[in-house]
């Protein structure tokens, strides 16, 4: 095996796989060597957004030692710190999780058994999707890496020892002799086969009875025995389990200072990479058993763990070299490596500085990398991205530094300085009120102690700030209509859609990270799709919220969403329209008749619906959730609530029914369901015929008589249901 340098690629002198611990050792080792010396860079760029974003703003870069110090100022220099970036943060962050994140399925053609494979993978990611709580320790962590520093970079795979404690029967096998049913003669003991035998035996006309014989081998006459699977039992005769994990679906962000691909130029050219953590040693030995039992901790310094967030001084200017609670941690890398000549199925070693703890093939589900890389800005030529905190690191040392001279000035001009003569005898002026200052003007030759005022700031230091403050916001591309003011000069704005139109304009400035940051989740959620499918084989409860608002509970396995890699998944991470503007526009398409009918109660309570306003269930809502209640009853195959001709809203449950039945769900039931769906459906639809007739017939029979007439036949039902107001 070669003897690798941190000069050139040790993969790339690799001519065959590692065959011994020894060699995978030490080509972890020079792997991290030769990968680290390319990240010095990013370093930079990563930690000192950290500490800028997190209010420690006063420090400097020790290019030697490649760290982040304390200022060396002295005491009296005030450094004041008002930290802009956080704004620019936090909105970034708000943007990019805004909206409905949880992903969307598309089949990948339109026949039917596509479209419910895709149905029952969306719904299994979004179950994944909540129990993982991935809207929060997902996709937050990663738009805060997006603005902070442009970079982030997820991860999933499998792990077989989480998930699930589940008991599996405890079986055995038992041999079983063979046995078929003959005919015995209780008085000469002849016998015959069941099938053929006769009623009375033939040598002494006895009558024949039932009895069984064991199947034997034909040529050597041994007993035949089949081999028979059971389930063991104890000494109390209680059957015996074991307990076995399902495993289940991991996911995380990865922190780049921990983070180390092949140097190249493109993301698309990686093909190993190695990811470290710090870990206990007892963590070590609890995840790796015996083969952890030798490792040994490192003499860890803050400064040599890349993940460290730490400045290198104390507050005193003290050096640190060692913390306490790093007595007992080591460094354990993580290597993988797709698959190609040296590795046929790819390549996972997991290991500390002195141990091999972990080896096998790659753990993905398709031969790539397990990792997704999403950029806030793509640089041309650049393999990380840039993001929106770096370039406002510039302009808010900028402030910072003015306003350390505008506390300054604002010291010397409350407590100006003092001229004392030599030989006045005045060694220290308080500054209180009523001051007495004695000095004698034959010792310092007629001259006489003075107040040196403080000169005013000059306003184009002012000046200076606020426009460096109105530089942060042109670079971070937050302006005032995005923080809910309108733009300066924008007092003929006076329509919401006017406002709404700005709002999208500065939206667009996000257009290209927001599409990225898509197509990164898209990625991401496509690959756990693809995992679930690998090693999903046990039926396992899946729990959505359906489109009816209800809980629906479904079993899928592996086999129900067969074909994953041909689906197409995308999320609809995105701009978030006002609440106002939307309900404006809905207002507005009412008003002009594009609705329908508003006078019908079930158009009436879709709109109140979309509108958000409560407080009128009874007119649509309350029939809306009976016809839900029955359609999950009916599909449960329990009893449905009956029908009550005169009191429920016939109009509103054949809607409800009606959508159902154009689903895609529809067809997947069973026909009986269906057919039983049909018939509730049927039932009310001939309600309402019977009620339609009734109003003809009351119509035709009020037919040229006068107002008075038509209100009394009105009033005594004949009509339909009149007892609703409605609106003109």
């Amino acid at each position: 095996m070669a003897d690798y340098s941190t000069d050139s690629s040790p993969i790339s002198e690799l001519t065959r796989a590692p065959r011994s611990r020894d060699e995978e050792l030490k080509l972890i080792s020079n792997v991290w060597d030769y990968t680290s010396r390319s990240r010095y860079g990013l370093h930079y760029v990563v930690k000192e957004a950290m500490h800028m974003v997190s209010g420690q703003q006063w420090i400097r870069f020790n290019q030697h030692q490649q760290t982040f110090d304390r200022h060396a100022l002295e005491e009296w220099v005030p450094t004041p710190v008002t930290n802009y970036l956080v704004e620019t943060f936090d909105y970034v962050k708000d943007l990019f999780t805004s909206g409905d994140i949880g992903p969307t399925v598309d089949p990948a053609t339109r026949d039917q058994v596509d479209i419910d494979r895709a149905k029952a993978a969306q719904r299994i990611l979004r179950s994944e999707f909540e129990r993982l709580d991935s809207e929060t320790k997902l996709l937050g962590e990663a738009a805060s890496w997006l603005a902070l520093t442009g970079n982030a970079v997820l991860f999933s795979t499998w792990n077989g020892l989480h998930g699930d404690l589940v008991k599996i029967p405890r079986m055995k096998m038992r041999k079983d002799a063979v046995t078929y049913d003959i005919m015995l003669c209780p008085s000469c003991g002849w016998t015959e086969r069941k099938e053929v035998a006769p009623e009375r035996c033939a040598s002494c006309k006895d009558v024949m009875i039932g009895d069984t014989a064991v199947e034997r081998d034909l040529i050597t006459n041994n007993p035949i025995y089949d081999s028979v699977e059971e389930q063991e039992i104890d000494k109390e005769g209680k059957p015996l389990f074991d307990s076995v994990r399902l495993g289940n679906l991991e996911e995380h962000v990865v922190n780049l200072l921990n983070f180390y691909p092949q140097p190249v130029r493109e993301w698309s050219d990686v093909r190993y990479a190695i990811e470290t953590d710090v870990m206990d040693i007892d963590r070590v030995k609890d995840l790796f058993g015996s083969k952890a039992k030798d490792v040994t901790a490192e003499d860890i310094h803050v400064d040599d763990w890349a993940g460290a967030f730490n400045l290198k001084m104390t507050e005193t200017g003290d050096m640190v070299n060692t913390r306490p609670e790093d007595a007992d941690k080591v460094i354990v890398k993580i290597f993988r490596h797709i698959p190609d000549r040296r590795f046929k199925n790819g390549k996972l070693i997991i290991a500390t500085h002195d141990k091999i703890l972990h080896s096998e093939d790659l753990d993905s589900c398709d031969g790539k990398l397990p990792y997704t890389l999403i950029k806030y800005r793509d640089v041309p030529g650049s393999f990380w991205g840039h993001g929106p905190i770096p370039d406002q690191l510039a302009s808010q040392k900028r402030i910072n530094a003015i306003d350390s001279n505008i506390v300054q000035n604002r010291k010397q001009m409350v407590n100006p300085q003092w001229l004392i003569p030599e030989g006045a005898g005045i060694s220290r002026v308080s500054g209180r009120a009523g001051l007495v200052l004695r000095w004698s003007p034959h010792s310092t030759g007629g001259y006489k102690p003075e107040k040196v005022p403080g000169v005013p700031l000059p306003q184009q230091v002012l000046g200076e700030r606020e426009q460096t403050r109105h530089d942060m916001r042109s670079i971070s591309g937050i302006h005032e209509i995005m923080q809910g003011q309108l733009p300066t000069g924008s007092s003929g704005l006076e329509t919401g859609a006017a406002v709404e139109f700005i709002f999208e304009r500065a939206y667009k400035r996000f257009g290209a990270s927001i599409r990225q940051w898509r197509a990164g989740l898209a990625e991401h959620f496509h690959r756990n799709l693809q995992i679930l499918e690998k090693y999903w084989e046990e039926d396992r409860i899946v729990r959505v919220l359906g489109e009816n608002s209800e809980v629906e509970s479904y079993y899928y396995s592996s086999s129900d969403f067969f074909g994953s890699e041909d689906m197409i998944v995308r999320t609809g991470v995105g701009l978030q329209g006002s609440d106002v503007a939307y309900q404006q526009r809905i207002m507005q398409a009412s008003q002009q008749g594009l609705l329908g009918d508003i006078r019908q109660p079930e158009i009436r309570g879709k709109i109140l619906e979309k509108l958000d306003i409560e407080g009128f269930d009874s007119e649509y809502v309350l029939d809306a959730k009976k016809a839900r209640r029955v359609l999950m009853a009916l599909r449960d195959g329990e009893e449905p609530d009956p029908i009550l001709p005169n009191i429920d809203n016939h109009t509103v449950q054949f809607t409800i029914f009606r959508d159902f039945m154009l689903q895609s769900d529809f067809y997947s039931l069973e026909e009986e369901v269906q057919q039983a769906i049909q018939e509730r459906a049927g039932q009310h639809q001939q309600i309402m015929q019977q009620q339609q007739q009734q109003v003809m017939q009351a119509a035709q029979a009020t037919k040229g008589a006068g107002d008075q007439a038509a209100q009394a036949v009105a009033d005594t039902g004949a009509m339909g249901q009149q007892n609703v107001p409605t609106q003109a």
